[in-house]
This record gives C-alpha cells, sequence and structure tokens, in this order.
C-alpha cells in the first residue's frame, strides 16, 4: 500500500470560508448590497443591487428561505407605470427602511432617482415614486414612523427630501440643502430631528421640518471627522453611533438633549465601513472591510472596544444585526451571499473527556475590564445541550472548573462520558482545557475554538506504534453536516483513503479512536482532508497519545483546497 503522507502545499485562511453560523447563497450576479432585519417578524430584507430585486428571508427555519420581490413590477409580475403611462425604471438599489407601522418598506434606487414601495404583507411592489430631481442620487433613508414620512438624502445633489408614505407625494415643495455628498441619515423620534451624515464635509447636519408650514431647515452642523458614512441610533444610551472610514473610529454623538453634541472616538484596529446595533446589548458590530473581519464595541462603557475575531466573506460591505439570536447579517455581494453569524462571544471544544483513564479541567480568562458570567454547557454526539452551568469572573479574572463534566452534571465521580463544550457570554474571554491521563497526569491542551469551515486540514495523524489518533469532527452549523476525511498519497497526491460521508447533526461531533485504521490504511501516518458535503462550518482536533500516557492535542485548521466528489 502507498504511503499517504501528502507533500500537497495548501494555502491556509486565504480565501477560505470560515463562519460560525450560515451562508444564505444567492443566484450568480445578484449582488447583495444591503439587508435590514425585522425584528418582529424575524425576517431579513436583502436588497439587490444586480437583479433590482429585495430578497425577504424568513429566518425562523433551520434553512431560511426567501420570497423575491420585483421592485419595478406589481404581484402580478406586470411592469409598473409612470405618470406618462410607460414601463417605470428601476436601476441599483442601494438601501431601504421599513415602517412597522405600516409593514412598508421603501428602497432607494440609486441609479433611477426614485424609490419602491414593497408591501411586505402581500410580499409585492405596489409603487415606484420619484424622488429628488434627475442624477441627484438618492442614497439612504430614515422613516419618521408617526407621520409616515420618508427621508432621503441625495448624495449628489447634496440635500435631503421628504416624502409623503401616505400619498406618494412630496412633503416640502423644496428640498433641505445640507453638507458635501449626505451619505447616511437617522430620525430622532425623541428629539424629532433626522441626523444626516454629511461623507464630503466630514460633519453631521441637524434637520428639523415643520408640516404645517411645509419648511426645513437644518438646526445645526458640526464637524466629526474624516469621511464619516453610516450612522445607527441606541434610543436606550441616547447615542448615535457613526462609522468613520477614513478615521478608523466610531463617531459617538450625545442626543440626549438638544442641542445635539459630538461625544467623542472610538478607536477600532481598521477602517470600518459599516455598523450594525443590538439595542437589547447595546453592542455594536463594526465591519472592517480591509481584515474582512468583525470587531464589538460596548457602547455601556463608550472608548472600550472588544474584539469579535469572525472572517466574514471575501467582499463584505453591510452589516445588520438580529436582536433576537444576537447573530449579525453580512451582505457579501462578491460572492452573491448573505453569512449569518454570532455577534456573542463562544467558544468551542470538539472533544472533553471525563473516564477512568481522562479527566478534563477547564481554564476560562475575562479579557474585560468588568464583571462577566461564562454560561458553559455540554452536547452529546445528536448535538442535544444540557446541562448547563455558569463560571462567575471577576474584572481581567481567571477561574478553573476542575473536572468540568463532573461539575456541569452536578457529580463527585467520573461520570463515563465524552462530549463537546460550549461556551458563551456577551462579554469577551478566552478559555482552554486540559485533558489530563488519570494513570501519568500527562495533559493536553486545547485552546476554545470560535470558527468553524466547511473545508479543514489535520496536518499529521498516525497509528504506527506506540502512537495512536483519536479524531473528533464537530459541527457548528445550523443543518446537519456530512463529513468526509481523505488521506492522500505523498508522492501522487491520489486519494488513497477515504470516509464518509458522516451525519453530524447541528452541534453534534463525531468521534472515532483510530481514524487512520478506519481509512484503511493499516500502520502509517500523515496528514488528513477534512470537509463538510453540506458546506457546514465543522471543527476538528486530534488527541494523539502513546502508550505511556503521553500525547497531545493538533487541531485542524481552514483551507482552501478543492473538494473531490
Amino acid at each position: 500500500m502507498k504511503s499517504f503522507f501528502s507533500l500537497i502545499i495548501v494555502l491556509i485562511f486565504c480565501g477560505s470560508t470560515l463562519v460560525t453560523g450560515q451562508e444564505l447563497l444567492l443566484s450568480e450576479g445578484t449582488f447583495p448590497i444591503y439587508t435590514v432585519v425585522r425584528q418582529d417578524s424575524n425576517e431579513a430584507l436583502v436588497v439587490s443591487r444586480s437583479d433590482n430585486s429585495l430578497y425577504i428571508y424568513d429566518l425562523t427555519p433551520a434553512v431560511p428561505i426567501y420570497t423575491k420581490v420585483a421592485l419595478d413590477k406589481d404581484a402580478n409580475g406586470i411592469p409598473l407605470k409612470d405618470s406618462d403611462g410607460n414601463n417605470v425604471l428601476v436601476n441599483a438599489p442601494l438601501s431601504l427602511a421599513v415602517n412597522e407601522v405600516t409593514k412598508k418598506a421603501v428602497v432607494v434606487n440609486f441609479g433611477s432617482d426614485n424609490v419602491s414601495i414593497v408591501n411586505l404583507e402581500a410580499k409585492a411592489t405596489e409603487a415606484v415614486v420619484p424622488v429628488g430631481t434627475a442624477g441627484s442620487g438618492p442614497r439612504s433613508i430614515a422613516i419618521d414612523t408617526r407621520n409616515n414620512i420618508a427621508i432621503i438624502t441625495h448624495v449628489n445633489g447634496n440635500v435631503v427630501t421628504l416624502l409623503d408614505l401616505n400619498t406618494n407625494t412630496p412633503v416640502l415643495p423644496t428640498p433641505i440643502e445640507v453638507g458635501s455628498n449626505p451619505i447616511s441619515v437617522v430620525f430622532d423620534e425623541q428629539n424629532e430631528v433626522a441626523i444626516v451624515v454629511n461623507y464630503g464635509d466630514s460633519n453631521v447636519s441637524i434637520v428639523k421640518w415643520d408640516l404645517s408650514l411645509k419648511r426645513g431647515w437644518v438646526v445645526n452642523s458640526f464637524f466629526i471627522g474624516s469621511s464619516p458614512s453610516e450612522i445607527v441610533l441606541d434610543p436606550i444610551l441616547d447615542l448615535a453611533v457613526i462609522c468613520m472610514t477614513g478615521t478608523k473610529a466610531l463617531g459617538l454623538l450625545d442626543t440626549s438633549k438638544r442641542p445635539i453634541k459630538f461625544k467623542g472616538l472610538v478607536p477600532v484596529k481598521d477602517n470600518p465601513t459599516s455598523i450594525g446595533l443590538n439595542t437589547k446589548t447595546n453592542m455594536v458590530a463594526v465591519l472592517l472591510r480591509q481584515s474582512r473581519s468583525i470587531s464589538l464595541v460596548d457602547l455601556k462603557v463608550p472608548g472600550k472596544l472588544t474584539t469579535q475575531p469572525q472572517f466574514i466573506g471575501n467582499n463584505p460591505q453591510h452589516v445588520a444585526v438580529n436582536n433576537g439570536n444576537n447573530t449579525i447579517l453580512v451582505a457579501n455581494p462578491i460572492d452573491n451571499m448573505l453569512q449569518i453569524a454570532t455577534m456573542g462571544f463562544l467558544n468551542y471544544f470538539p472533544l472533553v473527556i471525563d473516564t477512568g483513564e481522562y479527566r478534563t479541567n477547564l481554564g476560562i480568562r475575562n479579557l474585560g475590564d468588568t464583571e462577566s458570567t461564562v454560561a458553559v454547557s455540554w452536547a452529546n454526539k445528536d448535538g442535544v445541550i444540557s446541562d448547563e452551568q455558569t463560571v462567575a469572573l471577576g474584572p481581567r479574572g481567571f477561574n478553573q472548573v476542575n473536572n468540568v463534566l463532573q461539575f456541569l452534571k452536578n457529580m463527585a465521580v467520573a461520570t463515563n462520558i465524552s462530549g463537546t463544550l460550549r461556551l458563551s457570554s456577551n462579554k469577551p474571554f478566552h478559555s482552554f482545557v486540559s485533558v489530563i491521563d488519570n494513570n501519568t497526569n500527562d495533559p493536553s491542551l486545547q485552546v476554545g475554538m470560535l470558527q468553524g469551515s466547511s473545508r479543514l486540514l489535520l496536518s499529521s495523524s498516525t497509528n504506527i506504534s506506540p502512537f495512536g489518533t483519536r479524531l473528533v469532527i464537530m459541527n457548528l452549523g445550523n443543518i446537519g453536516a456530512a463529513a468526509r476525511v481523505r488521506a492522500r498519497d505523498k508522492e501522487t497526491g491520489e486519494v488513497v483513503g477515504s470516509v464518509g460521508t458522516i451525519p453530524i447533526e447541528p452541534n453534534g461531533f463525531y468521534e472515532t479512536n483510530d481514524i487512520i485504521s478506519d481509512l484503511g490504511l493499516g500502520n502509517d501516518y500523515g496528514s488528513l482532508e477534512i470537509d463538510s458535503a453540506t458546506g457546514q462550518p465543522i471543527i476538528a482536533a486530534a488527541l494523539i497519545t502513546s502508550n505511556s500516557g503521553t500525547g497531545g492535542f493538533l487541531v485542524a485548521v481552514p483551507v482552501d483546497l478543492p473538494v473531490i466528489d
């Protein structure tokens, strides 16, 4: 039999898909550019720039389903007409806002200087309404739900227009002049003003209007820093948060009273391009486009930055937050994909053991300056999570839980089980486990993992005496993973052994005490390729041990290898 130790060089991380949740793939050329989450109905609205459509995703099923709504056609697929009886033109939709009172969405069509009014209950476009002047470039929108008025910024016209959504007619006879390149807007219901971010002037305009007088004006403007873009409003903390693309920071505005004032900057490690807010936790998800990752900022302690090392696609453009399950939704137009990942802090361990042969200790370090609580739970092979316990940590504190499975089961003797651990908190932490041989007290250390990938490489494995390899694969996805393990010949790269497909339930795991024998390779050693045929994110670790009771963990890493069917 050929030896399977492979000399093929692979690329680690670059171009690989690292996720902690799901990838919702759209058709080729769809170019999803913007998304909003409807918190009460658990729906995601995704604007498609290239096919001029709105995708309405139902996020409740394990595999979300969508309805596609054409932004220029009615419920029967018939083109909508303009005032002259011609088919309306819709081009380059870029953003949207929702009035949950009327259950309608307003989609801003940048390239055609109009907006599409979508009935979210009927899942159909009702009207296409021109806004501004030709070439003014409607860019962003907010809605005054009390008066059912759309507030629209025109990035090329340097103005704001108001649209009465009851009649689909302009509120004011003339637009409100603001700063250069108004790119984003929110409506502050408490102060009854619109906060407009002017990209070109690096400032903010506070805009007010009087419906009875049909007049609008800028209350005041102030400089905030280089190249501000997106803005979100936290009404609980009376803060507006601005994405400062040219300053590597977030700008904070104090909205507790008028006049609204600039509060300061929160630095981030990279140029932010989009932000989303969880109003329940007051955490902001910051999209860092250059590093293609997400960081989190806690608004309750302004200035405190926490980092969530999540890779979120090759060309992430916009982020939204689902408050219900504390997840982020990232629009990746180049990949034609909407990616869903956790906004909390999670660590996973694919293998913990508590038997007469092994015991497992858990260590957790609080990375923050305030007290925190970490929930620890155990899952069996079927992915059933149970026996949750909490561990309290002081500021920058550390806690070690000996015999962690006994701790979870409230037992003082060996539980004779193995499984996976899941740690979660709304604050940043670091964790590790030590799987200890009870006869030799030799520890095998494993650091908590956050991310999974649909394709992994285990750098080495062996069953040549006195060594053996115990392999565990865990599914971090929302649907079943069909895992496959392959070994290749070291000279030709041909597949010489394979196992799979192995069904693994969400949060569940697969375990084998001798993976190389399972591959039919006899006494051998070498690297292994592991993938999920269903594209779910998986993690894997091998416990390599010797007959003398020594050993250690080797963790599989994400790779960009071709998948062989």
